[in-house]
């Protein structure tokens, strides 16, 4: 079996000892001969020959594929301790591991076949961060939607957002870089929900569940389910990973506790925080005015304060982060606190329409704001439309050069809000209101809502536009009324959406034909502030449901508002509503849900109710009044109350009202 093939190679493995031999002797004579070669000159050559296999490894490195990318054509892993896995023919990936079957990570549901390609590469897995674990070494996060960010060189951890500076929350003042270290951990894939299997269905063939948490077992070789932990007396058998729970949204977040550094650290409300650059009180941030000057306050708009003592502008940067909670009632806007603005308005601000405003940038009368024609004129006015004006020549930019100037609110404050129907009677009442600041307008805030957009009028904030809501067919109800209930649900759907209503103590609904006195109303209203309750107005006599709140006021504290925004379902699903006015579904409602009923039979002056005098002097409302001029007569005549009567409710009306006691 010795063949030619055989000799050649022995003569080639001859001929290569040889060779080799005659090298080692050349070199061994070139060292004996030289007398310089010293033990530094064996160190040096150790180094060169550790610096040339370090070389090896970074070229060998440079040539695998980093996390993220296919090593489907290199089949090696840049990054110690991955492998690379594949999912088809197609693509390949470094990672840790793999289980067989969809990732619920992945940004499609295609099965990964799980196949490795070449070997692991050498080192150490690092083990990713969980909360409050330092990631800094690992740089990569075990929950989804997580990234690592650095605190300080040396630490770091994982976290859904992070904003450089100060954490509040933290355990010290020292600011966070916020440097981000590796990638940022996949969320849970929206495929999931509909691709794989829900609770109950079998998941042998999908491979994956989509609800977060779970698991596909087998129970036996033909039917496998998706549970937390597998049932006894299954197989147990595991089919495709388990879904992770996905990165919470932006609103599941919880502000977190504020640290006790803070109260010791940070400044406190309307105190001096520029070497702070923190705020001690809850909702409040550090805003500079200039570059020797911040302040802690709850908000702040760039340019005039008409509220400051110094009439120079703010540049409202902000020097730090917001402390977390809600902003404490003191500290909320000036005029919400029922602040005046300061003495320099009246003296350097501008008049509406008569003077200049352009140096200025403000207004000394309430409701106005600074609106510019062109570079060398502008005035105050409520409004403005760019463009031409009749009887003036020129176009107006009407740029806005500076706040609108408010009055201050009242105690209790009020957010009254008014429906109007687009195409009859009431966009003109509403707007005629609006025109001389009465019924809503004069409130702290108001807003008027319809199932179209348009514009009513300039009122005392403003223009006045109306807001939209979805809207419903209205039936008869039960006593030959409009039975509204479910449109008036979509305007409190647009309430809700708004906003207005979290400012103030009290949310007014009232009707466009009713005359409001938004003074009387407050001192109505202030006994029962601050408690979660409502106005029940009416106590007509032998009405079947008893004494209740009637729909052209209808006056709702804070916090029973709230209530209802949060568990109106229980009304939809719990009550007969179909047949119902809006003012008994909301009535009812609030008392499902736990609401107080707080009676006041003063409050209202109703000709659908026990009749209407506009010369009552206690009722904070007369209804209805359904032009111009009848409205406005009854406004006048509120001017001019009669005389309380002295005389005592009649037996009867005890006993009926006793009858309802609640």
């Amino acid at each position: 079996w010795y063949t030619d093939a055989d000799a050649d190679s022995q003569g080639e493995t001859k001929e290569s000892t040889e060779t080799a031999s005659d090298k080692l002797d050349a070199g061994s004579k070139a060292v004996s001969k030289s007398r310089w070669y010293t033990d530094a000159d064996a160190d040096s050559q150790g180094e060169t020959k550790e610096a040339a296999a370090a070389d090896e490894v970074k070229e060998a490195d440079s040539k695998c594929s980093p996390l993220g990318a296919s090593c489907n054509a290199t089949k090696c892993c840049r990054d110690p301790g991955f492998q690379c896995y594949a999912k088809d023919s197609g693509w390949a990936e470094c990672r840790a591991s793999c289980i067989p079957g969809p990732d619920p990570r992945g940004i499609d549901g295609g099965p990964w076949s799980c196949e490795k390609l070449g070997k692991r590469a050498e080192g150490d897995l690092p083990e990713c961060g969980k909360a409050g674990q330092n990631c800094a070494t690992s740089k990569c996060c075990a929950a989804s939607g997580r990234q690592c960010y650095e605190k300080v060189p040396g630490f770091a951890t994982c976290k859904i957002k992070c904003t450089p500076g100060m954490d509040m929350t933290d355990v010290d003042s020292t600011p966070w870089t916020c440097k981000q270290l590796g990638s940022r951990t996949p969320d849970l894939a929206k495929w999931v929900y509909q691709k794989c299997a829900a609770p109950g269905m079998s998941c042998q063939k999908k491979a994956c569940c989509t609800n977060p948490g779970e698991q596909c077992f087998t129970k036996d070789p033909y039917y496998a389910e998706c549970k937390e932990e597998c049932p006894e007396g299954w197989d147990c058998k595991t089919i495709g990973q388990r879904t992770p729970f996905p990165a919470p949204k932006p609103w599941e977040i919880p502000e977190g506790k504020v640290a006790s550094w803070v109260a010791d650290e940070c400044s406190g409300s309307g105190e001096a925080c520029l070497s702070s650059g923190c705020c001690s009180s809850a909702g409040e941030r550090c805003f500079a005015k200039n570059e020797t000057w911040a302040v802690c306050r709850a908000s702040c708009t760039a340019g005039l304060d008409l509220y400051d003592a110094d009439p120079s502008p703010w540049s409202c940067e902000a020097l730090g982060p917001r402390t977390p909670g809600a902003v404490d009632a003191t500290a909320l806007e000036p005029w919400k606190r029922g602040a005046n603005v300061s003495d320099w308005v009246a003296e350097t601000c501008g008049k509406t329409f008569s003077t200049n405003c352009a140096a200025s940038g403000c207004c000394r009368d309430v409701g106005k704001q600074c609106f510019e024609k062109n570079e060398f004129w502008a005035t105050c006015r409520a409004s403005c439309l760019p463009g031409p004006e009749p009887g003036d020549e020129g176009n107006w930019t009407c740029k806005a050069l500076g706040p609108r100037t408010l009055r201050p609110w009242g105690k209790p404050s009020l957010y009254c809000l008014a429906v109007v129907q687009p195409f009859n009677y009431e966009p003109g009442l509403v707007k005629a209101q609006a025109e001389k600041g009465v019924g809503i307008f004069g409130c702290d805030q108001y807003s008027v809502f319809s199932t179209k957009k348009f514009y009513i009028a300039d009122g005392p904030l403003g223009p006045v536009n109306t807001h939209t809501f979805v809207p419903a067919a209205v039936t008869q109800s039960k006593d030959n009324t409009a039975g509204n209930a479910e449109l008036f649900m979509h305007v409190w759907d647009s309430v809700r959406n708004l906003g207005l209503f979290q400012d103030a103590d009290w949310t007014i609904k009232v009707d466009p034909d009713a005359v409001l006195l938004a003074d009387r109303l407050r001192w109505h209203l202030k006994p029962h502030t601050g408690k979660k309750g409502y106005i029940v107005n009416c106590a007509k006599p032998y009405m079947p449901e008893g004494p209740m709140m009637f729909g052209a006021l209808e006056a709702i504290a804070k916090a029973a508002l709230q209530t209802y925004f949060w568990k109106a379902g229980d009304c939809v699903t719990g009550l007969e509503w179909k047949k119902w006015g809006e003012d008994l579904f909301m009535g009812k409602c609030l008392e499902k849900l736990g609401v107080q009923r707080r009676n006041d039979f003063k409050i209202y002056s109703d000709g659908v109710c026990t009749g209407v005098d506009c010369r009552d002097p206690d009722a904070a409302a007369f209804h209805p009044k359904k032009d111009v001029n009848s409205w406005m007569a009854c406004l006048n005549e509120t001017k001019h109350p009669k005389p309380r009567p002295s005389t005592p409710a009649p037996q009867w009306f005890k006993d009926y009202m006793d009858g309802y006691a609640r």
